[in-house]
């Protein structure tokens, strides 16, 4: 890919709560971005934070938070090419016992970013923040704090980039 790192590293925050419980909530987070210098981010790490499942008697719940460079109607799995990071935190319930809540990252990250790590790219204006649930009684919340840079791509992987996301 052609680009070159044209900031230095920087924080977008956003936060979504949902609408009711178990329902898929999506929140627009807008990065505004020079398209007519093929300006970009290149994303370094990205952070979650949620509310945590409810304990439900003899019943598995979850949440899961999730950042996508395309807007989506659900969750999306680790092959949907516009995924950047998400974040399941689980809960198994028993009839008296419980055990969580276990956290799953897909590409999130706990420690201190380097600037030389590569999430993806986003050469659109808008990243979009998500919200689900399973089993749950009230709506959620979640944040995320996502670090990047801007970037300024050559033409063929500006063009490549924005016809992906565009198309998705």
């Amino acid at each position: 890919m052609g680009y070159k790192i044209t900031s230095e590293p920087f924080f977008i925050g956003a936060s979504v709560t949902m609408t009711a419980a178990d329902a898929f909530t999506q929140a627009t987070i807008s990065a505004p971005l020079d398209s007519l210098n093929r300006e970009g981010l290149l994303i370094h790490a990205v952070y979650f934070t949620a509310t945590q499942p409810e304990r439900i008697v003899n019943a598995n719940s979850s949440v899961s938070i999730q950042l996508t460079s395309t807007s989506k109607t659900a969750l999306v799995q680790a092959n949907d090419a516009n995924l950047i990071a998400k974040r399941e935190s689980i809960v198994l319930g028993g009839a008296a016992e419980f055990s969580g809540p276990h956290i799953e990252d897909f590409i999130g990250q706990e420690g201190p970013f380097e600037k030389m790590d590569n999430l993806g790219i986003v050469a659109t204006h808008d990243l979009f923040l998500s919200m689900d649930s399973v089993n749950q009684v009230s709506a959620k919340s979640g944040q995320v704090r996502v670090v990047c840079s801007r970037i300024r791509m050559d033409a063929d992987t500006y063009a490549a980039l924005v016809t992906n996301e565009l198309s998705s």
